[in-house]
């Protein structure tokens, strides 16, 4: 039997070893295990580009895969852990608003267990939930690990945002793509876009444009260019979308 396919994503970067102790946890239980890296170059405490990034990503991955989401600037605190089952997928993370993309779900756990041993205060992402995901690839059910949570945090994401800065600087919305037609406009802060783009390349040099990204939502890029340095932009910003440019 194939073992699950465990994806990471957290705010961690790499320059120092939080990633690599997390995977060796799991990697010391379960040495075959394929571990896939969505992302360790979040915005440290990046709760919604965190979300977004997972929310688009996992599609992509077999069903009965698991994916560990480790932002989580409330370590040490009360808050819960979290075991999350949608489309097939079991989720694992903390529970302050970064799975806010996935809700509705199927079920949602609060896991109780902890593993034996010590837990750091500042590092719940080693000692705590990569031992959850342990337990989901031995096929322990997720039910088995606590009780069901109906009260999880959850961040508003139906208003029109900023999801996601990249690292190219475009500025990544959570707007329907099939919304952007010619003579829309976006406002971001006190600028106005209405050039609509098929691609970056449609757009002039030094121009600001909008276009469907890959995700299929409304992006704000510049050509060779970052749209945020110019914008000021930046995840959780809200923005305001009109079908026909304003007639003022």
């Amino acid at each position: 039997m194939h073992r699950p396919v465990v994806t990471l994503l957290t705010d961690f970067g790499l320059e120092d070893a939080y990633v690599a102790q997390i995977k060796a946890r799991i990697l010391s239980s379960i040495p075959d295990v394929k571990l896939v890296d969505i992302t360790h170059s979040l915005p440290p405490f990046g709760v919604i580009p965190a979300g977004w990034l997972l929310s688009t990503s996992y599609p992509y991955f077999p069903r009965g895969s698991i994916h560990l989401c480790v932002v989580d600037p409330g370590v040490g605190t009360s808050r819960a852990v979290l075991a999350i089952l949608k489309d097939g997928h079991a989720f694992v993370g903390p529970d302050n608003g970064v799975f806010s993309f996935l809700y509705p779900a199927q079920s949602v756990i609060e896991v109780t267990w902890r593993p034996s041993g010590n837990i750091s205060g500042t590092f719940h992402g080693r000692d705590i939930f990569a031992p959850v995901v342990v337990e989901l690839l031995k096929y322990v059910p997720p039910q088995t690990l606590g009780r069901p949570f109906d009260k999880p945090v959850i961040i508003d994401v139906s208003r029109d945002m900023v999801v996601h800065v990249d690292r190219f600087g475009n500025v990544v919305t959570n707007i329907e793509g099939s919304r952007l037609k010619a003579g829309c406009t976006l406002t971001v802060g006190e600028k106005k876009i209405s050039r609509v783009a098929e691609s970056y390349a449609g757009i002039p040099p030094g121009e600001l444009g909008l276009i469907v990204g890959s995700a299929s939502t409304v992006e704000v890029a510049a050509n060779r260019g970052s749209a945020a340095s110019l914008l000021g932009a930046e995840a959780g910003m809200p923005v305001r979308f009109e079908p026909r440019a304003s007639q003022e």
